[in-house]
């Protein structure tokens, strides 16, 4: 008799590019077809991913909130998990996790897993809700050792709830992706500039004013650097502000965003992560894979990946004299620069993306066994 495939519908708070998103897109093919069923579910209307999803044959679909006084959403989620009859719900990020929590719950979904991706950035009434529904909740999925102490500190999430699945990445794609990109060129920079490279969403959490403090003093040691900044966001206007007030705008370029990161961490001389805080940045283990060196904040989960001294170059959140004096060390050691590229491209190997798929795998199956246990014994 051929058993009938896992049914897991992921709830996700939108389809725009991010880190769950781009993981969910890299893992989710991957599981075996006779084994599992996806579907991935947006609450808001931003889809901007979804034909992604669906060429590699994932299903989507949206709640279409378009506004935060729209309290349909929890019906027009019943209705759809009663459509779908999923074996688990999968939610991530905040909105997710607290509202398939409560509705799947009074749904009737056998098995609930909630995603938390970031440490110490949830407001006082999400750590409220959180901490209220966390009884709904089958198991809590963490991506780093740092985010597991967190939900259990933080958000009272009991240990036995726990489980760690480090975030995968198709490393071979990555190191072997022929990206048409030369930053050099494109910006008419002298190819004995040194560039510098930060990227990621431009909020304040990502400490970008702080890298660009830190540029200002390393070009007074390398002046032949120039910074190039990769991302979007709501603090863009300030940072080209801040830029132009220390007097480094010429020596900066804002690329907005880019789909070629491989290919700017290839042509960069130093990547420079200056977060206030992190979850698990899956940029820094592109910069491993590549051979692009790191300095970055000592913060969340950064220090599982960029390992001071081994890995990459690790200093205090805040502390621009510190990047600046990590960046020098990298730009003007190459000893020290060559050793951590060797043994940050041997760290990156253990985050290949087989490993995530079988580690989530597993807590599936572990999840629904165990209830299937506990049914025969009721039966009993």
């Amino acid at each position: 008799m051929t058993r009938r495939r896992k049914k897991v519908l992921h709830l996700i708070t939108s389809l725009e590019l991010g880190g769950a998103q781009s993981g969910l897109l890299l893992g989710l093919p991957r599981f075996e077809k006779d084994e599992y069923e996806h579907v991935l579910c947006s609450i808001t209307d931003r889809m901007n991913m979804a034909e992604d999803f669906e060429k590699v044959g994932v299903k989507t679909m949206s709640l279409q909130l378009r506004n935060k006084t729209d309290f349909m959403v929890g019906w027009r989620l019943r209705k759809l998990l009663k459509e779908v009859k999923p074996d688990v719900l999968h939610t991530y990020l905040l909105h997710g996790n607290l509202l398939g929590r409560v509705v799947g719950s009074l749904t009737g979904v056998p098995v609930i897993i909630s995603s938390e991706r970031t440490i110490g950035q949830a407001h006082r009434w999400g750590r409220i809700l959180t901490r209220l529904t966390n009884p709904l909740a089958q198991a809590v999925e963490v991506n780093s050792s740092a985010g597991k102490r967190s939900v259990i500190k933080d958000l009272g999430v009991a240990e036995s709830k726990v489980r760690v699945v480090r975030s995968g990445f198709d490393l071979q794609s990555i190191t072997s992706q022929n990206v048409d990109t030369n930053i050099r060129n494109e910006l008419g920079l002298n190819e004995d500039t040194r560039v510098i490279l930060m990227a990621g969403r431009l909020r304040p959490v990502k400490g970008i004013d702080y890298g660009i403090r830190a540029f200002t003093k390393l070009v007074e040691d390398v002046p032949n650097a120039h910074l190039i900044i990769a991302g979007d966001g709501e603090e863009r206007e300030n940072m080209e502000g801040l830029a132009r007030s220390l007097r480094v705008h010429e020596k900066t370029t804002f690329l907005g965003v880019r789909s070629d990161l491989p290919g700017l961490l290839r042509d960069s001389d130093a990547f420079l992560l200056p977060s206030l805080n992190e979850g698990f940045p899956r940029v820094a283990v592109e910069a491993l894979a590549i051979g692009c060196p790191i300095v970055a904040t000592n913060v969340g989960g950064t220090p599982e990946i960029v390992i001071d001294g081994q890995t990459g170059i690790l200093v205090e959140s805040k502390n621009s004299g510190q990047m600046a004096d990590g960046l020098s060390k990298l730009l003007n050691d190459r000893a020290l620069t060559c050793g951590l590229v060797e043994s940050g491209m041997e760290l990156a190997g253990e985050f290949a993306i087989e490993h995530y798929v079988e580690t989530l795998n597993g807590l599936y199956t572990d999840l629904l066994d165990s209830l299937d246990l506990y049914r025969t014994r009721s039966k009993d």
